[in-house]
């Protein structure tokens, strides 16, 4: 099968082009070719902005492809410009979304399916908020692939994720905890880190989109995919400790002291504000989801980190020492009012 992956070096695609390539598929990618990769001639290679529709159509208006995999389309014009480039090149288009489309809904349930993706919005927040951001214009990507499924048949499938877990994972955000947990310094954890989550594993995602490349029952639908365990992130900092064989001192801050504070909680980047849970059921049923345990992808995450990253510490590890020294006056502070 010809396979176009529109991204593809840095984690996720990364991991798909393996994926890929391994099932024997033709493969070739479509980037700025600023990130280096080591998929040499396995691959073709076109270049180009995803975000400049004159390059993505000029890329790509000879091509036809029996798949595509877009990793990068972000707002209401990448989706337009996949439209009108891909219409009638395309065999199966798989936009990769995320679940950020339900967080700007009303009251959102939980777990939250993709039936309440059509919920009431709310407003737009007054300060600048770019998670609201995010999943307004992932919302927006969706329409228009939604509408033109509608109106002309464009094969278009949604593929809503949480926080995406894993190998090579460039944000670093679940490394930043795994620092913490093993630097032998106390590690806040807003609000105690009770709230619950569903996250979900690359190789999950990957194998999910591999296997149901072309099936024509997903076309103009949207699939959540997640990890079956509810957890919390105190949960999850306690099983990476046990994976790396250290015992932190978890020190439980209310977010509003923290913030009041002006430490923030940056340095914290899962802790949520309410629980987001997400129903994998229409994915089981429909493409043969089947989550890897939070356990194993877990220590699967905790040990490449561990035994092969050879880069730097994540951006929000800078203030480590002065978020150690607050976590202690903190917990003085406590023992005084005993």
């Amino acid at each position: 099968m010809k396979v176009l992956v529109v991204g593809g070096t840095r984690f996720l695609g990364y991991h798909l082009v393996r994926r890929l390539l391994r099932d024997g598929q033709e493969v070739t990618l479509f980037n700025r070719g600023l990130t280096p990769d080591d998929f040499g001639s396995s691959v073709k290679r076109l270049r180009g902005d995803r975000q400049d529709a004159a390059d993505f159509h000029g890329a790509l208006k000879q091509k036809s492809f029996e798949a595509v995999v877009d990793l990068i389309a972000y707002r209401e014009e990448d989706s337009r410009s996949a439209v009108e480039t891909l219409q009638g090149r395309t065999g199966h288009y798989i936009l990769i979304s995320s679940a950020a489309v339900y967080i700007v809904t009303k009251d959102y349930p939980n777990p939250v399916s993709e039936e309440d993706f059509d919920r009431e919005l709310r407003p737009k927040p007054d300060k600048n908020d770019g998670m609201w951001l995010y999943g307004f214009h992932k919302r927006q990507c969706e329409a228009v692939l939604a509408d033109a499924h509608r109106k002309n048949g464009f094969p278009a499938t949604a593929v809503r994720l949480p926080i995406v877990q894993g190998e090579r994972d460039y944000t670093l955000r679940a490394y930043s905890y795994f620092l913490r947990a093993g630097d032998g310094r106390p590690v806040i954890l807003p609000d105690g880190g009770l709230c619950p989550f569903t996250h979900v594993y690359q190789g999950d995602v990957v194998r999910t989109i591999a296997e149901n490349l072309g099936r024509p029952a997903s076309f103009g639908r949207a699939y959540n995919l997640a990890q079956k365990e509810i957890v919390t992130l105190r949960e999850f900092v306690l099983k990476a400790a046990q994976i790396l064989s250290v015992k932190p001192e978890l020190v439980d801050v209310p977010r509003q002291v923290l913030e009041g504070s002006g430490l923030g909680i940056g340095f914290s980047p899962f802790s949520l504000r309410r629980p987001f849970i997400l129903s994998v059921d229409r994915a089981e049923r429909e493409l043969g989801f089947k989550p890897t345990p939070f356990e194993e992808w877990l220590e699967r995450t905790v040990r490449w980190f561990r035994d092969e990253y050879r880069g730097g510490p994540p951006e929000d590890y800078a203030g480590r020492e002065e978020e150690a020294a607050f976590a202690r006056r903190y917990l003085q502070a406590v023992a005084s009012l005993r």
